[in-house]
């Protein structure tokens, strides 16, 4: 089963285009150069220590962040076996092997077989032990990278999914908006990094503990004449990676059972139809709490909440590692409101063929609460997260100057975001998979990269009032000043939001059925016009859209004409 796994996926690979695979081997390879350069520089035994273990955490850490950043489903979809008589376990164990034979898995291992040349200046009797320790650090790698993606796709509608899924991207998020800081940190501390090592003993005896790092310490016990001990450590990493295989291989196997979950306990009533009360009871607050509704049970949406949560206290952790940048750390919780726009710009894409229900039900008032209900829906899922994490980040950072800031740009990002965001998702609405066929995090969106720069641009634009009156207040600083900044930001928030809003809901009262044909037909049924910039941001998402489908067609004939061929 192993061996006709490995040969289908090394098959499918040469007849699937290459896309980004050779860039990323070229990255990988330079990486692993940059890892046997900087141990073999080393100033010393010490040094090299604290190089190898830190290079060897962050290989293990990029090797499991790294497919769901990279939507790294693999070559071989679990999903295709479903309905084969073939035994689960059997499977899962040779969608995981297959695994291992790869470009990006040799790369990993050429990494890690760096502790190699440690042993070898130590002392050469020792590379008995590197050897074998870097071929269980690399199983134990690999395997987890397949568990993290595994809990991804079979977890996520649980809550420990999601938050894993979360992280993940927040730490992506953050790398992109504030990666600069831990760059400059590292490339100042490098000298001292090659030359003395970690000096700090807490550092040093966290790296430690990792496993990635015990093949190191077994190379150094060995030197020391303690086998004992290091045969010990390699039994430990021998566990650990039984343990991740163990782990990893239910979770690659498909499933053919529906994905439900069972709620007990809660109340069914009309007055839940208006949020239990705290609601109006009108349209408009029947949408909020449909959305509210959605936005806590859609295992998509919950990943999106979370990520901007996660990216914001990480770019307030990264800041607080430096002196001179601390009081970034305080505009943490901009970040959060920021993404809401970047968050709820697919919320229509997302709802699939349920925007069926809009159509059906369209009448001179429902657009108008459908827009506005989803646009105080994201508002408040996201209000309360920002708030927490704005008021973390100024306690810790101390910087009580920037609260009268807050005070003015949260309100305006808010509005800005919201009304950027459902503009967005209502004129160049991009469906992902199906709702009833998402497996993975990556699948609630399809190809939204104009949508994101979009997005931006408004917000940009919209907030700029509240932009002047923060630059004022910073060069003229007052209590007059400081309150009247307020009052423009939160005045700004509201007309954004009202006004992109707007344009929204004279948009969809016109083709609210040409929405629903775009997420379920993938066309419009009748003469697209080309007359304005949403006209243009329309046609210009479709004939995306349509592309790649055409694309995705072409190489499924091509492959299935080449196989005919042979």
């Amino acid at each position: 089963m192993d061996r006709e796994l490995i040969s289908l996926k090394l098959t499918t690979l040469r007849h699937t285009a290459p896309g980004m695979r050779p860039a990323g081997w070229v990255i990988g390879s330079l990486l692993a150069a940059a890892t046997w350069a900087a141990a073999f520089v080393a100033g010393g035994d010490d040094a090299r220590h604290s190089i190898l273990t830190l290079g060897l955490l962050f290989w293990g850490l990029g090797a499991a962040i790294g497919p769901v950043l990279m939507s790294g489903a693999g070559t071989l979809r679990p999903s295709w076996f479903a309905l084969l008589p073939i035994p689960r376990r059997a499977l899962g164990r040779g969608l995981l092997v297959s695994v291992y034979v790869s470009i990006a898995a040799a790369l990993v291992l050429v990494a890690l077989l760096a502790v190699s040349l440690h042993a070898a200046l130590l002392d050469p009797v020792t590379l008995v032990v590197a050897i074998p320790g870097a071929l269980l650090t690399w199983v134990f790698v690999i395997a987890l990278s397949r568990l993290v993606y595994g809990l991804l796709g079979a977890a996520m509608g649980s809550r420990i999914g999601i938050e894993i899924a979360s992280i993940q991207f927040g730490l992506m998020f953050a790398g992109m908006f504030a990666g600069w800081i831990p760059v400059s940190i590292a490339i100042q501390r490098t000298p001292d990094l090659l030359a003395t090592g970690i000096t700090d003993p807490a550092v040093t005896s966290g790296l430690d503990m990792s496993p990635t790092s015990w093949s190191v310490l077994a190379v150094e016990r060995a030197a020391r004449g303690d086998w004992g001990g290091a045969l010990l450590l390699l039994g430990a990493l021998a566990l650990c990676a039984g343990a991740a295989i163990v782990a990893a291989v239910p979770l690659l196997v498909p499933s053919t059972s529906p994905r439900t979950r069972r709620r007990r306990g809660r109340r069914r009533s009309a007055g839940l139809v208006a949020g239990a009360g705290l609601l109006p009871r009108t349209q408009t607050g029947a949408v909020i709490s449909k959305e509210l509704r959605q936005w806590s049970r859609d295992g998509w949406r919950m990943v999106e909440v979370q990520s901007a949560v996660w990216g914001g206290v990480f770019i307030g952790a990264l800041a607080l590692t430096s002196e001179d940048l601390r009081v970034i750390a305080a505009f943490s919780g901009l970040f959060v409101a920021f993404m809401l726009g970047i968050a709820a710009c697919t919320m229509y894409g997302q709802d699939g063929s349920a925007v069926w229900l809009d159509v059906v039900g369209q009448d001179e008032t429902s657009v108008r609460a459908d827009v506005r209900g989803r646009q105080w829906g994201a508002v408040l899922v996201f209000l309360p997260k920002v708030l927490v994490v704005t008021a973390l980040f100024v306690v810790l950072s101390q910087a009580w100057w920037a609260v009268p800031i807050l005070l003015a740009a949260l309100p305006a990002l808010f509005g800005a975001a919201s009304g950027a965001a459902v503009l967005v998702a209502a004129v160049g609405v991009s469906p992902g998979v199906d709702p009833r066929q998402r497996v993975g995090p990556n699948d609630a969106v399809g190809n939204i990269s104009l949508h994101v720069w979009v997005v931006i641009l408004l917000i940009s634009v919209a907030v700029a009032p509240t932009a002047g009156m923060v630059a004022l207040l910073a060069m003229s600083p007052s209590a007059w000043l400081a309150a009247l900044t307020a009052v423009v930001g939160l005045a700004n928030g509201f007309g954004a939001a009202w006004l992109l809003g707007r344009i929204t809901i004279g948009y969809l009262t016109a083709r609210l059925p040409d929405l629903f044909s775009r997420i379920r037909y993938g066309q419009v049924f009748r003469d697209p016009a080309t007359s304005g910039a949403l006209d243009w941001f329309e046609s210009a998402t479709l004939k995306g859209e349509q592309e790649a489908k055409a694309r995705q067609q072409k190489e499924r004939a091509d492959r299935v004409a080449k196989s005919s061929a042979r």
